[in-house]
């Protein structure tokens, strides 16, 4: 173990001293934040206004996770008669463990403004009483009336209208009122489990592969599904990469570095230098 793994597994196990480094107090931290939250939720029907908070609960420190392997194979007989089996197994391999440095629970403190969904009034009538068949186009705009034409044999209105019923339905969504941020109504939290591995030396191609191990043997976990908020669990974990500080090779800025990491869905934290 490096002398750097050794110094940020000490810093980093003060849940204060992990806080700090994910704090968004600042652009950089806000993004770093929406960055792990992004990674680990379907915001789709969610606008983040402001991050508030990020405090860590708890931490455990070298976690094992262990791949679940699988084997297909197939089967053939043909004594009396050919038959042919199919069998899958779903077994452990006896694989060595992917190692998360660093496990943390966070509770992200958010101000969004939540779709409603759902429909406030449906309202269906027929539509019969069409003489043209233009009339029946400036009604169902969306349809290729051509094509169904073709496709049912039909060459008259009446054909048209004895072939089928249609049904208008006209849908009017709700309708959410001005967003306030002030709302208490609007303040959700958002648990995280936060998996982070330690790199050093620098090198961005090592944490890119240690975060998508760990990824990988997350995979069969299922992450805790936040209340009172239409946001869907899409991993288990959220990754991010520990790095020193002062590690940084020449010509590259620590900017860069997270810009990078944020595309891949990983959060990069530095560590300052003792």
């Amino acid at each position: 173990m490096s002398a750097f793994r050794d110094r940020a597994l000490l810093a980093l196990s003060d849940p204060v001293a992990l806080g700090a480094l994910l704090s968004p107090a600042d652009a950089a931290g806000e993004r770093r934040v929406r960055t792990m939250l992004g990674s680990v939720y379907d915001l789709s029907a969610v606008r983040l206004d402001t991050v508030a908070d990020a405090r860590v609960r708890e931490i455990a420190l070298q976690r094992p996770l262990f791949p679940t392997g699988r084997r297909d194979g197939a089967w053939s007989q043909l004594v009396p008669a050919y038959t042919r089996t199919e069998l899958t197994l779903n077994v452990p391999e006896p694989t060595r463990p992917v190692w998360v440095d660093l496990l943390a629970a966070v509770d992200v403190t958010t101000v969004a403004e939540v779709d409603p969904a759902g429909a406030e009034s449906v309202v269906t009538r027929a539509f019969d009483d069409f003489a043209t068949f233009d009339e029946f186009r400036a009604r169902f705009t969306f349809f290729d009336l051509d094509a169904f034409l073709a496709e049912h044999g039909i060459s008259t209105v009446e054909e048209l209208k004895d072939a089928f019923d249609y049904v208008v339905a006209e849908i009017r969504l709700r309708t959410p009122p001005p967003f306030d941020p002030a709302d208490p109504a609007n303040t959700h939290t958002l648990p995280v489990t936060l998996a982070a591995v330690v790199v050093d030396p620098f090198d961005l191609a090592e944490g890119l592969r240690a975060t998508r191990l760990v990824r990988e043997a997350a995979r069969p976990l299922v992450g805790r599904s936040p209340t009172g908020i239409p946001a869907e669990v899409a991993e288990a974990y959220a990754t991010a990469v520990v790095l020193a500080a002062d590690g940084l090779p020449d010509g590259l800025a620590a900017a860069d570095v997270e810009r990078l990491y944020a595309g891949e869905g990983v959060v990069a934290l530095f560590l300052p230098a003792p």
